[in-house]
């Protein structure tokens, strides 16, 4: 389908030389308060955690932080739950929040040089954490380590919740950190442009060894509804880690960032205020799920308001992606590798409809296959005007792709556990990016099957992905 894109604008905060020069001048040296657990007292995200490691040893589900609430604390009234919920929701993100600060020289060193260096500030979410060895993946926007002028920043810094002022602990003439994460302990591993994601990775620590840091949970559904409840957490103009509430105004559209001309970003809209600094904070749902990366806001004169995120859907495949690739080779990823599905698709129907139960108005697609590319996984299995109803991601013992009127015996859809995202799944296709999204998951062996209509009749087609020819490689 062709794509129209609105012109947005980044939301990581640059702080120009001269005015960092005056306004950190009042920094002061000096302990910036506790950092770890006081005592030896549980407190309750120590027995939420507890829970939780509890039900991943049995196989369950991890709760999500309002789903705890409402299991150990269902004696108190729905209102007092649905308070304590809310407020317990949002404080234990802070908990995963981080903010920023990155330095861009012209020159080499860590010596801040007026005219010739730039200090940004940025958000980042820790999505994975050992706080014993004092390692965490950290995710924030490609923008917050990356600028077209300045290429990769020289160093960044980290701070946790509590620490998180870094006008206050971060001096920019000598690049000096005081009681954030250091430089040392931070490496980017993966960043793409094209989608607007980095990963850093933090290593050994002590800043979160001593901390009470935690990792934010993703939310593994595929699709968020305008007019839900969300919260966005950042640190704008590196004032420090705060919370902000809104709606999202609308589940899904196309922008156009400064940051690549050659792409198109496909976003959430959301009322939640977002400032520079928020880039590569997360937007959470009322449960605590990390639901999108906030990544820009519209500043065009006369607008209030309207700001976006980057939805979970693909974000958190992206992101499981660059961490598996880190850990294969060790080195840093400056790139995104997905399966290359072998067909074009189109929408042929749109459709909106209220669902009572849930309270939402749902928009459902059809999604039909237009065109199958020659040589590809879909040669000689799909053809133009098969309907896509149904897709998952799993292995089979089929050494290539094949059609059949019946579901393959050997196909079956793996159970794991906590991920940042799932590797194997099955959903139905209601909308026409879901395929796209989903197949940032698919690894060389897998087998995507999908549940289509031709003539009436249902077929399911599997699709073996089981060479490096299947897949491409999105750069820069």
């Amino acid at each position: 389908m062709k794509k129209t894109a609105k012109r947005a604008a980044c939301v990581a905060a640059a702080i120009c030389a001269a005015a960092a020069l005056v306004t950190f001048s009042s920094c002061m040296r000096g302990p910036a308060g506790p950092s770890g657990p006081q005592g030896d007292d549980l407190d309750f995200y120590d027995v939420y955690e507890a829970v939780n490691e509890e039900r991943t040893a049995n196989g369950e589900e991890p709760l999500s932080v309002g789903d705890f609430v409402k299991e150990y604390f269902g004696y108190v009234s729905e209102e007092a739950a649905e308070a304590a919920s809310r407020q317990a929701v949002m404080n234990y993100s802070l908990l995963s929040t981080v903010a920023i600060m990155t330095v861009y020289t012209r020159s080499s060193g860590s010596i801040f040089v007026p005219d010739t260096a730039e200090v940004f500030a940025g958000s980042g979410v820790i999505v994975d954490i050992d706080r014993d060895a004092g390692d965490a993946y950290i995710v924030t926007n490609a923008h917050v380590v990356y600028e077209s002028e300045y290429g990769y920043c020289n160093e960044m810094y980290v701070y946790l919740y509590g620490n998180d002022v870094p006008f206050e602990d971060f001096d920019p003439y000598y690049a000096e950190n005081y009681s954030g994460v250091d430089a040392s302990d931070i490496q980017v591993v993966g960043v793409s442009t094209a989608y607007d994601l980095a990963v850093l990775k933090v290593t050994g620590s002590d800043v979160i060894k001593n901390s009470r840091a935690v990792a934010a949970r993703f939310s593994q559904d595929e699709e968020v509804y305008a007019g839900e409840a969300v919260y966005a957490v950042g640190s704008p103009d590196a004032e420090g880690i705060s919370v902000t509430k809104g709606i999202i105004s609308r589940d899904s559209e196309e922008i156009a960032l400064e940051l690549n001309a050659d792409y198109t970003y496909r976003v959430i809209r959301i009322d939640a205020a977002v400032n520079g600094g928020n880039s590569g904070g997360g937007l959470f749902d009322m449960q605590g799920r990390l639901i999108g990366i906030v990544n820009a806001k519209d500043e065009r004169e006369g607008i209030d308001n309207i700001g976006f995120a980057l939805p979970s859907s693909y974000a958190r495949r992206i992101v499981q992606s660059m961490i598996d690739r880190y850990e294969e080779s060790g080195q840093a990823v400056r790139y995104v590798r997905t399966a290359y599905e072998g067909f074009k698709t189109d929408v042929n129907g749109t459709y909106a409809a209220y669902d009572g139960e849930t309270g939402r108005t749902v928009i459902t697609e059809t999604v039909s296959v237009y065109q199958v590319m020659t040589n590809s996984a879909a040669t000689g299995v799909l053809r133009s005007g098969d309907v896509i109803r149904q897709l998952s991601v799993g292995t089979s013992s089929l050494g290539r792709s094949t059609l059949a009127s019946s579901r393959e015996s050997s196909f079956t859809v793996p159970q794991e556990g906590y991920t940042v995202a799932e590797h194997y799944f099955t959903l139905d296709i209601t909308r026409e990016y879901q395929i796209e999204d989903a197949m940032f998951s698919v690894r060389e062996g897998d087998t995507v099957e999908l549940v289509i209509e031709r003539g009436g009749q249902t077929y399911y087609a599997y699709l073996v992905y089981g060479s490096q020819s299947d897949y491409y490689i999105t750069y820069e």
